[in-house]
Protein backbone atom coordinates (compact mmCIF):
# COMPACT_ATOMS: atom_id res chain seq x y z
CA UNK A 1 0.00 0.00 0.00
CA UNK A 2 1.39 3.36 -0.87
CA UNK A 3 1.49 5.70 2.27
CA UNK A 4 1.30 9.07 1.29
CA UNK A 5 2.98 11.93 3.10
CA UNK A 6 1.86 15.82 2.89
CA UNK A 7 3.92 18.82 4.21
CA UNK A 8 3.06 20.81 6.98
CA UNK A 9 2.89 23.78 4.82
CA UNK A 10 0.46 22.31 1.91
CA UNK A 11 -2.77 24.19 1.86
CA UNK A 12 -5.45 21.82 1.91
CA UNK A 13 -9.19 22.82 1.48
CA UNK A 14 -10.76 19.32 2.88
CA UNK A 15 -10.32 16.04 3.32
CA UNK A 16 -12.62 14.86 0.01
CA UNK A 17 -10.01 15.93 -2.16
CA UNK A 18 -7.27 13.64 -0.39
CA UNK A 19 -6.99 9.72 -1.31
CA UNK A 20 -7.94 7.07 1.56
CA UNK A 21 -4.57 6.18 2.28
CA UNK A 22 -3.04 9.94 2.76
CA UNK A 23 -1.10 10.71 5.53
CA UNK A 24 -1.29 13.97 7.20
CA UNK A 25 1.98 15.55 9.28
CA UNK A 26 0.24 17.41 12.53
CA UNK A 27 0.38 20.72 11.26
CA UNK A 28 -1.90 20.03 7.90
CA UNK A 29 -4.04 17.71 10.47
CA UNK A 30 -4.53 20.58 12.92
CA UNK A 31 -5.41 23.11 9.74
CA UNK A 32 -7.67 21.07 8.68
CA UNK A 33 -9.62 20.19 11.90
CA UNK A 34 -9.70 24.02 12.38
CA UNK A 35 -7.42 23.54 15.61
CA UNK A 36 -4.17 25.11 16.94
CA UNK A 37 -1.58 22.67 17.02
CA UNK A 38 -0.76 23.45 20.64
CA UNK A 39 -4.11 22.03 21.34
CA UNK A 40 -3.94 18.96 19.14
CA UNK A 41 -0.74 18.26 21.29
CA UNK A 42 -2.71 18.62 24.65
CA UNK A 43 -5.52 16.68 23.79
CA UNK A 44 -3.32 13.61 22.44
CA UNK A 45 -1.02 14.17 26.14
CA UNK A 46 -4.28 14.32 28.25
CA UNK A 47 -7.26 12.59 26.76
CA UNK A 48 -5.63 10.22 23.82
CA UNK A 49 -8.35 11.90 21.45
CA UNK A 50 -6.49 9.96 18.35
CA UNK A 51 -3.87 7.09 18.21
CA UNK A 52 -1.69 8.39 15.26
CA UNK A 53 1.10 6.11 14.20
CA UNK A 54 4.57 7.53 14.19
CA UNK A 55 7.09 7.39 12.00
CA UNK A 56 10.81 6.08 12.60
CA UNK A 57 12.22 9.82 13.11
CA UNK A 58 8.90 10.37 15.73
CA UNK A 59 6.59 12.08 13.45
CA UNK A 60 2.96 11.33 13.96
CA UNK A 61 0.83 10.64 10.45
CA UNK A 62 -2.38 11.79 10.58
CA UNK A 63 -5.20 9.69 8.53
CA UNK A 64 -8.57 11.31 6.91
CA UNK A 65 -10.22 9.79 9.70
CA UNK A 66 -8.60 11.04 12.53
CA UNK A 67 -9.19 14.81 11.03
CA UNK A 68 -12.51 13.94 10.89
CA UNK A 69 -12.37 13.02 13.95
CA UNK A 70 -10.37 16.13 15.69
CA UNK A 71 -12.94 18.37 13.57
CA UNK A 72 -15.76 17.13 14.97
CA UNK A 73 -14.24 17.23 18.94
CA UNK A 74 -13.49 20.85 18.18
CA UNK A 75 -16.57 21.59 16.74
CA UNK A 76 -18.37 19.94 19.91
CA UNK A 77 -15.92 21.42 22.18
CA UNK A 78 -16.92 25.22 20.44
CA UNK A 79 -20.79 23.99 21.60
CA UNK A 80 -20.04 23.60 25.30
CA UNK A 81 -19.05 20.30 25.25
CA UNK A 82 -15.78 19.64 27.83
CA UNK A 83 -13.02 17.79 26.23
CA UNK A 84 -13.17 15.21 28.82
CA UNK A 85 -16.32 13.98 28.67
CA UNK A 86 -16.32 13.33 24.59
CA UNK A 87 -12.73 12.26 23.94
CA UNK A 88 -13.45 8.68 24.37
CA UNK A 89 -16.37 8.55 22.36
CA UNK A 90 -16.41 6.82 18.99
CA UNK A 91 -16.95 8.38 15.72
CA UNK A 92 -20.36 7.63 14.82
CA UNK A 93 -21.37 8.85 18.37
CA UNK A 94 -19.53 11.96 17.93
CA UNK A 95 -21.31 12.24 14.33
CA UNK A 96 -24.59 11.78 16.18
CA UNK A 97 -23.88 14.85 18.87
CA UNK A 98 -23.05 16.67 16.19
CA UNK A 99 -26.28 16.39 14.42
CA UNK A 100 -28.58 16.17 17.23
CA UNK A 101 -31.11 18.85 17.16
CA UNK A 102 -31.35 21.01 19.51
CA UNK A 103 -34.02 20.81 21.97
CA UNK A 104 -37.19 22.89 21.63
CA UNK A 105 -37.96 23.47 24.86
CA UNK A 106 -36.62 26.65 26.39
CA UNK A 107 -32.91 26.15 27.30
CA UNK A 108 -33.70 28.23 30.74
CA UNK A 109 -36.16 25.17 31.69
CA UNK A 110 -32.90 23.22 32.27
CA UNK A 111 -31.23 25.61 34.61
CA UNK A 112 -33.59 25.11 37.36
CA UNK A 113 -32.42 21.54 37.64
CA UNK A 114 -28.75 22.72 38.26
CA UNK A 115 -27.16 24.63 40.85
CA UNK A 116 -25.91 27.49 39.56
CA UNK A 117 -23.08 29.96 41.11
CA UNK A 118 -22.42 33.35 38.87
CA UNK A 119 -19.34 35.45 39.51
CA UNK A 120 -20.20 38.58 37.47
CA UNK A 121 -23.47 40.73 37.89
CA UNK A 122 -23.69 41.28 34.13
CA UNK A 123 -23.78 37.33 33.88
CA UNK A 124 -26.08 36.81 36.62
CA UNK A 125 -28.79 39.87 34.93
CA UNK A 126 -28.21 37.81 31.07
CA UNK A 127 -29.40 34.55 32.91
CA UNK A 128 -32.42 36.04 34.54
CA UNK A 129 -33.63 38.08 32.09
CA UNK A 130 -34.53 34.10 30.33
CA UNK A 131 -36.15 33.23 33.77
CA UNK A 132 -32.95 31.21 35.14
CA UNK A 133 -32.16 31.69 38.77
CA UNK A 134 -28.65 31.41 39.96
CA UNK A 135 -27.98 30.10 43.58
CA UNK A 136 -25.17 32.88 44.02
CA UNK A 137 -24.23 36.08 42.42
CA UNK A 138 -20.84 37.53 43.24
CA UNK A 139 -20.07 40.76 41.78
CA UNK A 140 -16.24 39.87 40.73
CA UNK A 141 -13.76 36.87 41.40
CA UNK A 142 -12.93 39.40 45.05
CA UNK A 143 -16.02 39.11 46.04
CA UNK A 144 -16.64 35.35 46.08
CA UNK A 145 -12.79 34.81 47.44
CA UNK A 146 -13.50 37.14 50.09
CA UNK A 147 -16.86 35.23 50.86
CA UNK A 148 -15.14 32.12 51.08
CA UNK A 149 -12.79 33.02 52.91
CA UNK A 150 -15.35 34.72 55.45
CA UNK A 151 -17.15 31.19 55.79
CA UNK A 152 -13.69 29.26 56.33
CA UNK A 153 -12.88 31.53 58.67
CA UNK A 154 -15.88 30.85 60.43
CA UNK A 155 -15.71 27.41 60.22
CA UNK A 156 -18.35 26.52 57.73
CA UNK A 157 -17.80 23.50 56.18
CA UNK A 158 -17.26 23.38 52.56
CA UNK A 159 -19.94 20.90 51.51
CA UNK A 160 -19.06 17.62 50.17
CA UNK A 161 -20.06 18.23 46.43
CA UNK A 162 -20.18 21.88 45.46
CA UNK A 163 -22.43 23.82 42.47
CA UNK A 164 -22.72 22.13 38.93
CA UNK A 165 -21.61 24.99 37.30
CA UNK A 166 -19.16 27.95 38.37
CA UNK A 167 -19.54 30.64 36.04
CA UNK A 168 -17.19 33.29 35.72
CA UNK A 169 -17.35 36.37 33.75
CA UNK A 170 -14.40 38.08 33.21
CA UNK A 171 -14.34 41.60 31.09
CA UNK A 172 -10.59 40.49 30.54
CA UNK A 173 -8.69 37.69 30.37
CA UNK A 174 -5.31 36.91 31.71
CA UNK A 175 -3.13 34.49 33.22
CA UNK A 176 -3.41 35.22 36.76
CA UNK A 177 -7.57 35.55 36.61
CA UNK A 178 -7.43 32.34 34.67
CA UNK A 179 -5.70 30.90 37.79
CA UNK A 180 -7.72 32.29 40.19
CA UNK A 181 -11.28 31.04 38.66
CA UNK A 182 -9.33 27.74 38.37
CA UNK A 183 -8.86 28.10 42.52
CA UNK A 184 -12.05 29.25 43.23
CA UNK A 185 -13.85 26.26 40.93
CA UNK A 186 -11.19 24.02 43.20
CA UNK A 187 -12.27 25.11 46.18
CA UNK A 188 -15.94 25.34 45.77
CA UNK A 189 -15.54 21.80 44.16
CA UNK A 190 -17.59 23.13 40.90
CA UNK A 191 -18.27 19.98 38.63
CA UNK A 192 -18.49 22.17 35.91
CA UNK A 193 -16.30 25.76 35.02
CA UNK A 194 -17.79 27.86 32.52
CA UNK A 195 -15.64 31.14 32.07
CA UNK A 196 -17.36 33.84 29.77
CA UNK A 197 -14.56 36.58 28.67
CA UNK A 198 -14.31 40.17 26.24
CA UNK A 199 -11.05 40.40 25.11
CA UNK A 200 -8.01 38.37 25.82
CA UNK A 201 -5.22 36.22 24.69
CA UNK A 202 -5.86 33.18 22.46
CA UNK A 203 -3.40 31.04 24.85
CA UNK A 204 -5.00 31.50 28.12
CA UNK A 205 -8.33 30.70 26.93
CA UNK A 206 -6.88 27.38 25.01
CA UNK A 207 -5.38 26.38 28.66
CA UNK A 208 -8.10 27.31 30.24
CA UNK A 209 -9.70 24.80 27.77
CA UNK A 210 -6.89 22.00 27.62
CA UNK A 211 -7.78 21.96 31.45
CA UNK A 212 -11.68 21.32 30.91
CA UNK A 213 -13.27 24.17 31.28
CA UNK A 214 -16.02 25.37 28.91
CA UNK A 215 -14.94 28.63 27.42
CA UNK A 216 -16.78 31.35 25.62
CA UNK A 217 -15.63 34.69 24.41
CA UNK A 218 -18.89 37.73 24.19
CA UNK A 219 -20.50 38.71 22.67
CA UNK A 220 -22.82 36.22 24.88
CA UNK A 221 -26.99 36.25 25.09
CA UNK A 222 -28.86 35.14 28.05
CA UNK A 223 -29.99 32.63 25.77
CA UNK A 224 -26.34 31.07 24.86
CA UNK A 225 -25.66 31.05 28.49
CA UNK A 226 -28.88 29.14 29.60
CA UNK A 227 -28.11 26.64 26.32
CA UNK A 228 -24.77 26.06 27.73
CA UNK A 229 -26.16 25.34 31.08
CA UNK A 230 -29.05 23.45 29.60
CA UNK A 231 -26.19 21.28 27.76
CA UNK A 232 -24.14 20.38 31.15
CA UNK A 233 -27.95 19.39 32.69
CA UNK A 234 -28.06 17.18 29.71
CA UNK A 235 -24.40 15.30 29.96
CA UNK A 236 -22.41 14.17 32.84
CA UNK A 237 -20.40 16.46 34.78
CA UNK A 238 -17.07 17.26 33.08
CA UNK A 239 -13.94 16.84 35.38
CA UNK A 240 -12.13 19.93 35.31
CA UNK A 241 -8.68 18.15 35.65
CA UNK A 242 -7.50 21.54 37.17
CA UNK A 243 -3.48 21.83 36.62
CA UNK A 244 -1.25 21.53 39.44
CA UNK A 245 2.38 22.50 40.08
CA UNK A 246 2.74 18.41 39.40
CA UNK A 247 1.65 18.68 36.02
CA UNK A 248 4.84 19.95 34.11
CA UNK A 249 5.23 18.88 30.56
CA UNK A 250 8.79 18.37 30.62
CA UNK A 251 10.94 17.62 33.61
CA UNK A 252 13.74 18.47 34.35
CA UNK A 253 16.19 16.12 32.82
CA UNK A 254 14.05 16.97 29.08
CA UNK A 255 14.54 20.87 29.26
CA UNK A 256 17.98 20.24 30.29
CA UNK A 257 18.53 17.75 27.24
CA UNK A 258 16.28 20.00 24.84
CA UNK A 259 18.57 23.29 26.03
CA UNK A 260 21.64 21.06 24.62
CA UNK A 261 20.40 20.26 21.15
CA UNK A 262 21.34 21.84 17.53
CA UNK A 263 18.89 24.00 16.16
CA UNK A 264 17.88 23.38 12.29
CA UNK A 265 18.06 26.97 12.23
CA UNK A 266 19.67 29.92 13.19
CA UNK A 267 18.54 30.62 16.42
CA UNK A 268 18.93 29.43 19.76
CA UNK A 269 14.92 29.34 20.51
CA UNK A 270 14.88 25.77 22.31
CA UNK A 271 17.53 26.29 24.78
CA UNK A 272 16.08 30.03 25.35
CA UNK A 273 12.64 28.22 25.99
CA UNK A 274 13.74 25.35 27.93
CA UNK A 275 16.12 28.15 30.15
CA UNK A 276 12.67 29.97 30.98
CA UNK A 277 10.29 27.08 31.41
CA UNK A 278 13.07 25.83 34.16
CA UNK A 279 13.07 29.25 35.63
CA UNK A 280 9.54 29.72 36.15
CA UNK A 281 8.99 25.57 37.42
CA UNK A 282 11.16 26.18 39.70
CA UNK A 283 10.40 29.62 40.70
CA UNK A 284 6.56 27.68 41.26
CA UNK A 285 8.03 25.10 43.48
CA UNK A 286 10.30 28.01 45.60
CA UNK A 287 6.36 29.77 45.89
CA UNK A 288 5.45 26.57 47.61
CA UNK A 289 8.02 26.43 49.97
CA UNK A 290 7.34 29.86 50.71
CA UNK A 291 3.76 29.68 51.27
CA UNK A 292 4.58 26.80 53.88
CA UNK A 293 6.87 28.38 55.56
CA UNK A 294 5.20 31.76 55.83
CA UNK A 295 2.08 32.42 57.13
CA UNK A 296 1.86 35.64 57.17
CA UNK A 297 2.86 35.91 53.34
CA UNK A 298 0.90 33.14 52.39
CA UNK A 299 -1.80 34.78 50.32
CA UNK A 300 1.11 36.75 48.55
CA UNK A 301 3.42 33.33 47.52
CA UNK A 302 0.13 31.86 46.31
CA UNK A 303 -0.39 34.81 44.19
CA UNK A 304 3.06 34.69 43.06
CA UNK A 305 3.43 30.94 42.16
CA UNK A 306 -0.09 30.74 40.39
CA UNK A 307 1.48 33.20 37.95
CA UNK A 308 4.48 31.91 37.77
CA UNK A 309 2.49 28.04 36.84
CA UNK A 310 0.25 30.08 34.29
CA UNK A 311 3.29 31.23 32.51
CA UNK A 312 5.36 28.51 32.88
CA UNK A 313 2.25 26.43 30.72
CA UNK A 314 2.59 29.58 27.90
CA UNK A 315 6.02 28.96 27.58
CA UNK A 316 5.75 25.21 27.52
CA UNK A 317 3.41 25.92 24.62
CA UNK A 318 5.60 27.63 22.91
CA UNK A 319 8.01 25.37 23.58
CA UNK A 320 6.24 22.11 22.10
CA UNK A 321 5.32 24.36 18.91
CA UNK A 322 9.60 25.35 18.57
CA UNK A 323 9.83 21.12 19.34
CA UNK A 324 6.91 20.15 16.77
CA UNK A 325 8.56 22.50 13.85
CA UNK A 326 12.44 21.50 14.38
CA UNK A 327 11.07 17.75 15.22
CA UNK A 328 13.87 18.00 18.00
CA UNK A 329 13.84 14.83 20.22
CA UNK A 330 12.31 14.97 23.63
Amino acid sequence: MTVMSIDDDTQVLDTSRLPANARLRSGTAARLAGLPVTTLRVWERRYGVVAAPKTPTGQRLYSTLDVQRLALLKQLSDRGHAIGTIASLGLPELQGLAEAAPARSTAAAAVPGLHVVVVGRSAAQKLQAVGARPRDIYDDLAHAEADLAARLAAGTATPASGPDVLLVHLPSLHPALAERALSLAKQLRAATLLVLYAFGAEAVAESLRAAGTIVRREPCTGRDLARLLATVARGPAPSLGLPTASLRRYTDEQLASLAEQPSNVLCECPRHLAEIVTQLAHFEQYSAECDSRSPADSALHRHLGSLAGAARAMFEQALDRVVTEEGLQV
